[in-house]
């Protein structure tokens, strides 16, 4: 007997090609838009499998999944969205969902998935759902791998470590952990690099919850003190760090953080994902200040969609707010996005600058100051080139503006003169 599919979809034509689609994979397909009739058919017993849109008519599938589990624990549920948050996934995941299948998807992959689901047993209870939102928005694969990474980790009780390149949103991905675990923020000791290493160590042996910040920037000291407390037991800790910064990190203290691992694609990596964060980004500043309202020409939005971003989500939202303080409404063409744009690299270089001038003052303590500076300064190049470049050193030189020769001779030197 073929397996029977309760599929729970409002609009109509989807609603027409997912049944004619399961139907031709040979299952037995009942379909409504009413989410009180799918709670009829799976009180009554009825199905192998539920395929659910998350939004329907205004309301929340995401709801009433905690009926769904009290009346068949083990029936499989397969969720489907538009709404690529982060919020949603967590919520989904919470809920004990087989599958999270975000909108557009390929109907091969949903069917694989539901072969998938009907063939294996997987029972989760409910765990209740997250309404707040995160700030983190995508559609791309790799931004949907981040929302499954996280609600997995919302769900277990390891110490998560969050990776991902600066302004890609590590923070706001540790907030969301933090409130699908139903942790309030004030109970949370929250460690930055410029604690004191006496105040990591007591902060890590006395809370349970901690929120460790751009933990590459610690001194040696601090991740000493700070993986001392972990081998004593202490809470649990979910800590930001910046790729790639792995190589600063202590080792032991790494491999204790690691139990969980989140990723934060960078935005060059997500392309697709900016249209939606564009959109997201607009609504908020309208909700904020209708003068705020900012509408874009299609080469002012061509532009956007195709700038490299490499401060990420960070500068693409900053570039927007000052675009839509500039032009107050009228249409922002190509000139007004790049001149919010080099604004936004004068800032990156008043920044490099004062980074610069941090080195040289450590630097200057040394006999050896300008060889000093010089190494650590090519050192990191190369690191964050090599990084990008996954290894790869002639796209590695490529980034330097430097041949693949130089390049290796340079790594050369610099492994001589650790």
């Amino acid at each position: 007997m073929s397996a029977r599919i309760l599929l729970l979809e409002d609009d109509e034509s989807l609603k027409l090609i997912l049944s004619r689609a399961l139907s031709s994979a040979g299952y037995q397909v009942r379909a409504t838009a009413s989410i009180d009739a799918v709670l009829n058919w799976v009180r009554a017993g009825e199905g192998d499998l539920l395929l659910a849109d998350v939004l329907l008519d205004g309301t929340s599938f995401l709801e009433s999944l905690g009926m769904v589990k009290r009346l068949r624990a083990d029936l499989p549920v397969i969720v489907m969205s538009a709404q690529t948050t982060a919020s949603t996934a967590i919520s989904a995941e919470k809920g004990g969902v087989f599958e999270y299948l975000p909108k557009p998807f390929d109907l091969d992959l949903m069917l694989a998935r539901i072969a998938s689901a009907l063939g294996e047993s997987r029972r989760r209870q409910p765990d209740g759902s997250l309404s707040e939102p995160t700030g983190l928005i995508g559609q791309s694969a790799a931004m949907q791998a981040t929302f499954k990474a996280i609600g997995r980790a919302a769900t277990s009780g390891a110490h998560v470590m969050i990776s991902g390149e600066s302004g890609t949103g590590k923070r706001q991905a540790a907030n969301a952990l933090l409130r699908a675990r139903g942790v309030k923020i004030e109970d949370v000791a929250l460690i930055t690099p410029s604690h004191r290493t006496e105040d990591i160590f007591k902060s890590t042996t006395a809370a349970a919850h901690l929120l460790w910040l751009r933990l590459d920037e610690w001194t040696p000291q601090q991740q000493r003190a700070a993986r001392d407390a972990l081998d004593t037991g202490a809470g649990r800790v979910i800590a930001t760090l910046s790729t790639p910064g792995s190589a600063a990190l202590d080792s032991r203290l790494l491999g204790r953080l690691s139990e969980c691992i989140v990723t934060l694609p960078p935005l060059r990596e997500r392309p697709s994902d900016i249209p939606v964060l564009c959109e997201a980004f607009l609504h908020e500043f309208a909700l904020r200040d209708s003068q705020m309202t900012l509408q874009l020409s299609p080469p002012a939005r061509a532009l956007i969609d195709r700038a490299d971003w490499p401060g990420n989500v960070v500068e693409l939202r900053a570039v927007l707010s000052r675009l839509s303080l500039a032009t107050r409404g009228r249409l922002a063409g190509p000139e007004d996005v790049a001149s919010a744009m080099m604004q936004d690299s004068s800032d990156q270089r008043d920044e490099l600058e004062a980074h610069a001038s941090r080195l040289a003052s450590a630097a200057l303590a040394a006999p050896d100051a300008r060889q000093l500076a010089g190494d650590a300064l090519d050192r990191a190049l190369l690191e964050q080139a090599l990084a990008r470049a996954d290894g790869n050193r002639s796209k590695a030189a490529e980034m330097l503006g430097v041949n693949r020769n130089t390049l290796a001779r340079r790594l050369a030197e610099l492994s001589e003169n650790p």
